[in-house]
């Protein structure tokens, strides 16, 4: 509801700029009537709109590579937790069970906190996923060092699982910069009250038009903003590739 109640705002936020655009323009056409200030206006539009699409591109652009990212950063989790369980086979017992175990015990808890992770892992949370990598670590060394063949095949794997958690973590927090995503707000309200403003000198509100456009880079703008925060609004990544593996390891 959340999501929603955002993208609501933004739309009601652009449609005021939008009506207040067109009582200014009419009040100045009212009160000067510059047949100038008319022809001036539609190059106002266009270097506004141009504006808005150039900013609109380079962050939707951005954010959708960021999303993508996050996204492949979870299938190759996935990967790594898998490969790194074929390879504990190669170990003896009891270290091949431990660290099967312990891979499988530390999937089910990060497809638990997963979903957190956009806000941030809790001191608590830290703690045990530093547990987790502790026990991990540890079944495989002890592991290699009864069966020294298997190092360069074992660890590699088991050392890419524990570097894909600080990565992970670290891409929920790369944003669009505040300063960015204002401006991107500010040129879109601003591109919508210039168009309210050129109707209102005409003093016709040409309402499909102008609330189709609003409507339009409403969606544009929401969109990129969703894009981006993939875990809060209605663009979610996708933890299915972990939930597949734990189906697959724990039959």
């Amino acid at each position: 509801m959340l999501e929603i109640g955002f993208a609501v705002a933004i739309l009601l936020l652009l449609l005021a700029c939008l009506e207040a655009g067109f009582r200014g323009g009419r009040r100045a056409a009212t009160t000067a009537g510059d047949a100038a200030g008319g022809s001036q206006i539609g190059a106002v539009q266009g270097a506004a709109l141009g504006l808005l699409g150039l900013l609109l591109a380079f962050s939707f652009g951005g954010a959708a590579s960021r999303y993508m990212e996050r996204q492949r950063l979870i299938i190759q989790e996935a990967n790594a937790i898998g490969t790194a369980c074929l390879r504990a086979e190669l170990l003896d017992e009891p270290w091949q069970s431990e660290l099967r175990t312990a891979l499988a015990d530390y999937l089910t808890h990060r497809i638990r906190v997963s979903t957190h992770l956009r806000y941030g892992l809790s001191p608590e949370t830290a703690a045990e996923i530093r547990l987790f990598h502790e026990r991990i670590w540890k079944a495989a060394q002890e592991g290699v060092r009864a069966k020294p063949a298997t190092m360069v095949v074992v660890l590699p794997p088991v050392n890419e699982v524990i570097d894909l958690h600080a990565t992970r973590v670290a891409t929920e927090h790369v944003h669009l910069p505040t300063v960015v995503l204002g401006l991107l707000v500010l040129c879109s309200a601003l591109a919508i009250g210039v168009i309210g403003f050129g109707c209102g000198l005409t003093r016709r509100r040409c309402p499909t038009m102008t609330i189709s456009l609003t409507v339009l880079v409403t969606a544009a703008l929401y969109t990129t903003i969703d894009f981006d925060h993939p875990g809060i609004g209605l663009i979610r990544t996708s933890d299915s590739p972990l939930i597949e593996l734990e189906t697959g390891l724990r039959r």
